[in-house]
Order: structure tokens, then sequence, then C-alpha cells
């Protein structure tokens, strides 16, 4: 969960307080006898749910970072992750999950579980979000392969 939290915020902090914050919850439904048949997709879902929740608040309070300025200061690892960021910052919260499951490995069936997207419908989905992130690079000049 923190990993997956890590990859769609970023800030080390937030992640652990939005960890605690879904183990909180998950203690809480437990508390008041709510019965939760598969406890591993409920902490993903959550912690999804959480995750997008945090990025709609920051894009309320403070604008994107542009990472143009610092391009020219990093070296090529550094340089690719950088644009990886800033075409993710672009993209709406669910299909940043999208991209961010997609990149752990995650099944179709997985990322439909932990998102509640229709099974049916993630292709699709992740079809369009990958074309997004493939037209910042192309906009950014930045060369894929």
């Amino acid at each position: 969960m923190f990993c997956l939290a890590k990859k769609i915020v970023g800030n080390q902090d937030t992640v652990s307080d939005i960890v605690q914050e879904v183990f909180i919850d998950f203690y809480e439904m437990l508390n008041c006898g709510n019965e939760i048949h598969y406890p591993g997709r409920w902490l993903y879902r959550a912690t999804t749910n959480k995750c997008i929740d945090n990025l709609r608040k920051q894009k309320k309070f403070q604008g994107l970072q542009s990472l143009k300025d610092k391009e020219a200061e990093l070296s090529d690892q550094e340089d690719r992750a950088a644009m990886i960021n800033l075409a993710l910052s672009k993209l709406e919260p669910r299909e940043k999950i999208l991209a961010v499951l997609y990149s752990e490995g995650f099944s179709y069936k997985e990322i439909a579980a932990a998102t509640g997207i229709k099974s049916s419908s993630v292709g699709k989905m992740l079809s369009r979000t990958l074309k997004k992130i493939e037209n910042e690079f192309t906009k950014q000049r930045y060369e894929l392969y």
C-alpha cells in the first residue's frame, strides 16, 4: 500500500498519513461489526481513493510545479523520471492511478478491483491514458525509445 501511494502521491510524509488513515478506517470498519470479505482489495481500493482525494486537494491549493527549469540540471535517468512525473501530473487522478497500477505489473482484473472500473473498460481507459502520456512526451520533444 505504501509503494502504491508513494508512486501516486510522491511525498513520503503524505503517503505515511494516507496509509495510516486507511488502516484507521479499516480498524473502524471492523470495530463497527462490518465484515470485509476481501481485505486486500479493500485496502488497495481505500488507498487509491485516499490518494485521489489528496491529489484533488493539492490541485485546489497548489499550482503544478514546472519541471522545465530543472531539466538542465538533471542526469539522463533523472530527466526521464522528471518527464514521466510531468506527464503524470497532467493526467486526471483516475488516469494517474491506472498508469501507476499498470507500471507496477497489476493485471487488468486487479486494476479493476483496485479502482472500481469495470474489467471490460480497463483496457480502453488504459490505452487512452498511455496515449495522453505519449502525446505529452511528444509535445515536450522527448524521445520515448
